[in-house]
């Protein structure tokens, strides 16, 4: 899977070929027919796992108990947390599959997660934490975008610290949407 993210961040999904995989694994391209179909079941493959621990502590979070300004500041951990670990993986995500509508199932997750985090901005205007004038919808895709924006510029082990950058980007978001006495 880590040839496969790695060939499939350099050249793009459509600029790769299995025998590009292959090669970087050193097999020949009919080998890997032996654990794959195709190249869109090897991309899958590549960002699912990813993509389903992402939605899973979102979902986990959106039903929690928690105030909604701490739901922000942990999905933004945990979105933050797992581009530093799967840079590669992440990055294939957000370049090939994200908001291109590759399969309803790709599309359905998507729309899960984006559902999740605008719940967490309803509920902070619904408890009064965030100024009743936040949008749900763009606070959300907002966010989002920001975070995925970080495949483009992140460098793991780089000067800034990943728990500082999920802080900062909370912290931006949450000075645009807080009342003055959640401030």
């Amino acid at each position: 899977m880590a040839a496969a993210a790695k060939v499939f961040s350099e050249k793009g999904f459509g600029g790769s070929s299995l025998e590009d995989v292959a090669s970087e694994v050193g097999m020949l391209k009919g080998s890997l027919y032996n654990y794959i179909e195709s190249k869109e079941d090897l991309l899958f493959a590549v960002v699912r796992p990813h993509a389903e621990e992402l939605l899973e502590q979102a979902r986990s979070l959106a039903s929690s108990d928690l105030p909604a300004p701490e739901k922000l500041r942990r999905i933004a951990q945990v979105h933050v947390g797992i581009i530093d670990r799967n840079l590669a993986y992440v990055s294939v995500y957000v370049q090939e599959i994200a908001g291109k509508g590759i399969s309803a199932e790709w599309t359905e997750m998507d729309q899960e997660y984006v559902s999740l985090v605008e719940q967490m901005v309803r509920d902070g205007v619904d408890e009064g934490s965030f100024d009743a004038g936040s949008d749900p919808r763009v606070v959300a895709r907002s966010m989002i975008g920001a975070f995925n924006w970080m495949t483009r510029w992140y460098e793991p082990g780089g000067p800034t610290r990943v728990k500082a950058i999920s802080a900062q980007m909370s912290d931006i978001f949450l000075a645009g949407i807080l009342t003055r006495r959640h401030g």
